[in-house]
């Protein structure tokens, strides 16, 4: 395990902007609304070839508005029970305020090692008076500003000091199976990652868009390492109502870019929306592995027959993930949900298969024989050899006379040969025509 270094303050003190700049990215989401971070959101990160996890917790409000609030109280209190070490923020700007001084006492009672960081001295030349912050008893503070990387590299430097040495491994972060969890609000995202992990890791609340940041999650199953993202639910830019909003649906997509395997969750007990069709387009264009996670299975009345026409219209529905399997499963009571990550290795495992050059062209014979490609205007299309270029998703090349004139109702009719012969269950297929 790597270390943690906890990131904790009251609201809009700067903590999603220091957690950015840490690990060199737009993570978490930055406005201006207070309480905009609720789930604690994780990053490996390295500095001076030190590794360790640094996370982001919601604000600390003593007097809060937050609905969420004791959820989102509980989330930070797990990230400064993991922590190694935690960064208290304070705003310079603003001054001491006595929510500083409780959250203070409380770090004091934490028995953690704590870093006092003052944020917003974007201006050295100002001669921000910082001294006030020695009231708090949590040490020497450290001047920074987390948007104009002011200090955050001598605060670094503080932070290594307290942490035991752990070296960067690249070779860890290849063996990680990414998935990306998504689909529409209240699908039922976040209760099925917390039922994989057998934790309430994320908050989950009937309050549509309660998930803002896409929240990245590593764990390890069997000797195989694995990356749940948790995203925003998606909907329609009409139903998108502010900034905070939109910025989340821009990191679900990007979850989905960065993914081997998505997970497109769907309420089974509403119809297939069309921001449902929208995501499974994304994930057909990107070229993802995908199981398409039919959640609240247990609230529908079952005879012989439910499974297939669920299946059926499902299908009907989605059809550009016609090769997708259908998990059926309850995050609420568990039901089938650890058999998901079986699933999910199977399908990486096809994701990432090469298939020998023979059989490929041995499978390519038999295909034509039985049905050859359509002639056009009069001339004959040739299909002479096929090779794999690519994983992630399979890519196979097609050398042609005339690989301009495949129709796709013929290049669909060879992706289908290839499953009946290979498999590549969930996983696209990929088909390039080469003049030869």
């Amino acid at each position: 395990m790597k270390p943690i270094v906890a990131i904790v303050g009251r609201p809009n003190v700067g903590k999603s902007s220091l957690f950015n700049r840490i690990v060199g990215r737009r993570v978490s989401v930055i406005h201006d609304q207070p309480g905009v971070t609720r789930d604690r959101i994780e990053m490996d990160t390295e500095w001076m070839e030190h590794t360790f996890t640094i996370v982001d917790t919601g604000g600390l409000d003593p007097e809060p508005t937050d609905t969420l609030i004791d959820q989102v109280k509980s989330q930070i209190e797990e990230a400064m029970d993991q922590a190694t070490v935690i960064l208290c923020v304070v705003d310079v700007i603003a001054g001491l305020h006595p929510k500083d001084l409780e959250i203070a006492e409380m770090l004091r009672q934490a028995d953690k090692p704590v870093l006092l960081v003052v944020n917003k001295a974007d201006n050295v030349n100002l001669g921000y008076d910082v001294g006030d912050f020695y009231r708090l008893g949590l040490g020497d503070p450290l001047p920074v500003s987390a948007i104009h990387n002011i200090g955050i590299a001598e605060m670094l430097d503080e932070v290594i000091q307290v942490l035991p040495f752990v070296p960067d491994d690249e070779s860890e972060e290849a063996d990680i199976t990414r998935i990306a969890v998504v689909g529409r609000p209240n699908a039922g995202k976040s209760s099925l990652i917390n039922a994989i992990l057998g934790e309430e890791r994320v908050i989950v609340h009937d309050e549509p868009g309660t998930t803002r940041d896409a929240i990245n999650i590593q764990f390890e199953q069997d000797g195989q390492r694995f990356e749940l993202v948790d995203t925003a639910g998606l909907r329609r830019k009409s139903r998108i109502r502010d900034h905070v909003e939109l910025y989340s649906v821009t990191r679900a997509i990007k979850s989905i870019k960065a993914s081997d395997i998505t997970w497109l969750v769907i309420d089974i007990t509403r119809d297939v929306s069309q921001q449902d069709k929208a995501i499974a387009q994304v994930i057909q264009q990107e070229g993802k592995a995908c199981i398409l996670v039919a959640n609240k299975w247990d609230l529908i009345e079952k005879d012989h027959r439910t499974y297939d026409l669920y299946r059926e219209e499902i299908y009907h529905q989605l059809p550009y993930l016609s090769y997708v399997p259908i998990f059926l499963g309850s995050a609420l009571t568990g039901q089938r949900v650890p058999k998901l990550l079986d699933l999910s290795k199977q399908i990486y495992e096809e994701y990432c298969s090469r298939i020998p050059t023979s059989d490929l062209n041995n499978t390519l014979q038999r295909l034509v024989a039985a049905h050859t490609p359509p002639r056009v205007s009069s001339k004959y299309v040739s299909l002479k050899y096929i090779t794999q270029v690519d994983i992630k998703p399979p890519t196979f090349a097609i050398f042609a006379n005339r690989p301009q004139s495949v129709p796709e109702h013929y290049r669909q009719y060879l992706i289908h040969g290839l499953r009946e012969e290979f498999g590549f269950t969930g996983t696209p297929l990929r088909l390039q025509f080469r003049d030869s």
